[in-house]
């Protein structure tokens, strides 16, 4: 192919691409910003995921988004987001859960036993 001819190609396959996953919802082209407080829930689409803001007592008190996966959670893995630190938790039942490991944005990771 024409050496000319391949940014032309290229951005016209790239411009196809994009508007097919806008058209298809499997960009986040279209997304919204949502500004959530405590006790708000996001649920996503397509998938038995969750999130949900809360205050996080082992945490010092800090708000955080709590994710997990729907159904059954003894087994399961969730996570704690807050502004200084990002959790593993592991559940035992429906409503015990422990820290695995825990990372300090910008700093270190610890892993609990």
């Amino acid at each position: 192919m024409n050496r000319f001819l391949v940014v032309p190609v290229l951005c016209a396959a790239l411009t196809f691409g994009a508007w097919l996953g806008t058209a298809t919802g499997e960009t986040g082209m279209s997304a919204r910003t949502l500004v959530a407080r405590p006790g708000d829930e996001v649920h996503v689409q397509g998938a038995p995921l969750a999130c949900r803001v809360v205050r996080v007592r082992e945490l010092g008190g800090r708000i955080a988004l709590d994710c997990r996966r729907g159904g059954t959670l003894a087994g399961t893995y969730g996570t704690l987001l807050t502004a200084r630190e990002a959790a593993v938790v592991a559940f035992a039942d429906a409503h015990t859960a422990k820290v695995v490991s825990i990372a300090t944005h910008g700093g270190e990771v610890r892993r609990c036993k």
